[in-house]
C-alpha cells in the first residue's frame, strides 16, 4: 500500500474532493427548493454549511448528521425543526430511490460480477457453524412482538406527552413530504438530484486514474465499484470506515485487481472525501456561528 501511495497521482484525488464538495453545494441548494413551498426559505449558504456540518457529524457518529444539519439551520434561519426533518426524510427517500435505480442498472450491466460479489461478500467462513436460527426470523419475530405490545398498551401510550410530540413530529414530516409536490422549479430539483449523483459516481471513478493497477477500469465497472462502496456507506459505521474499504476492495478483486491495490484505491477515495468533509465542516462552523449570532441580535 505504501508503494501504491508513493506512485499515486494525487491530482485525481483533489479533483475527487472538489466534486464531493460540489455535491454538498448542490444538496444545500436542493434543500432550499423543498423549503420554499413551506414559506421558510433559508439563506442558501446557511443551507450549504448546514449540510457540511451534517456530513462532518456523520464522520464521527453514524446518522447524527441529520440531527446536526437540521438544528444548525433552525438556529440560523428560524425554521421549525419538524419541517426540516420532514424535508430531510424526503431527501433520504429520493436518495434511496436513486441508489436502488443504480443498483438495478448495475445488475443489468454487470450481472456476473454482481453475482460473484455477493457470493464473496456473504460466503460462510471455513469452519463456521450455523446457529440453526435465521437472523431474518429473529428480526421479524421481534418486530411482530413489539407491534403486539404497542397494540395492547395503545391507550396508555396515546396519553403520554411523548406520544403528542411524536404526533407533532409526524405532522411536520407530512408537511415536509408534501413540499415536493409544491416545488415551483421542479426541473431545478431534478437537475440538482442528477448533478449530485453524477458527482457521487465521478468522484469515485476519477480516482481510478490515480493508480496504475486501476487505470484501465471502464465506466460500467466503475459504476459497479460505486454501488459496492455505496453499500459500505449505508452500513452504520462512522463515516463508512472499514465497511466501505472492504466492499470496494472486494468489488475490485472481482474485476481482477489485487486486494492490496483495491484497498489502496478505497483508501484514496475515502481518505480524500473524509478530508474534504472535515475541511468543509470546519469552514462551515464559524459561518453558522456568525449567522446564528446575527439572527439573535436582530431578534433582540
Amino acid at each position: 500500500m505504501m508503494e501504491d501511495f508513493r506512485q499515486a497521482d494525487y491530482k485525481y484525488v483533489i479533483i475527487s474532493m472538489l466534486m464531493g464538495y460540489a455535491a454538498f453545494i448542490s444538496r444545500g441548494m436542493r434543500w432550499n427548493l423543498l423549503l420554499e413551498p413551506l414559506g421558510k426559505k433559508a439563506n442558501t449558504w446557511n443551507a450549504i454549511h448546514a449540510v457540511s456540518i451534517g456530513y462532518f457529524a456523520n464522520a464521527a457518529v453514524p446518522r447524527a448528521g441529520e440531527v446536526m444539519r437540521c438544528t444548525s439551520l433552525r438556529s440560523t434561519d428560524e425554521i421549525p425543526l419538524e419541517r426540516l426533518f420532514g424535508t430531510v426524510v424526503l431527501e433520504r427517500v429520493i436518495d434511496g430511490f436513486m441508489l436502488l435505480s443504480l443498483i438495478a442498472l448495475t445488475v443489468i450491466l454487470q450481472f456476473s460480477n454482481f453475482a460473484h460479489f455477493f457470493e464473496e461478500a456473504f460466503a460462510q467462513s471455513p469452519g463456521e457453524e450455523s446457529t440453526g436460527i435465521s437472523p431474518k426470523f429473529l428480526i421479524i419475530g421481534g418486530f411482530l412482538l413489539l407491534l403486539l405490545i404497542a397494540y395492547l398498551l395503545r391507550h396508555k401510550i396515546q396519553s403520554l406527552l411523548f406520544f403528542a410530540k411524536i404526533r407533532e413530529l409526524w405532522l411536520g414530516f407530512k408537511e415536509g413530504f408534501a413540499s415536493l409536490a409544491k416545488v415551483e422549479n421542479k426541473w431545478a430539483f431534478v437537475g440538482h438530484t442528477l448533478f449530485i449523483w453524477a458527482n457521487y459516481f465521478l468522484m469515485i471513478y476519477v480516482v481510478v486514474f490515480a493508480l496504475p493497477a486501476t487505470a484501465e477500469i471502464g465506466l460500467a465497472n466503475g459504476l459497479f465499484v460505486m454501488i459496492a462502496g455505496g453499500m459500505g456507506m449505508v452500513l452504520p459505521s462512522p463515516g463508512g470506515i472499514g465497511s466501505y474499504h472492504y466492499l470496494v476492495m472486494l468489488a475490485l478483486s472481482v474485476l481482477g485487481v489485487s486486494q492490496v491495490d483495491g484497498l489502496s484505491f478505497a483508501t484514496l477515495v475515502h481518505g480524500g472525501q473524509f478530508l474534504m468533509t472535515i475541511i468543509a465542516g470546519l469552514i462551515a462552523m464559524p459561518f453558522i456561528y456568525r449567522a446564528r449570532k446575527k439572527l439573535k441580535a436582530n431578534s433582540e
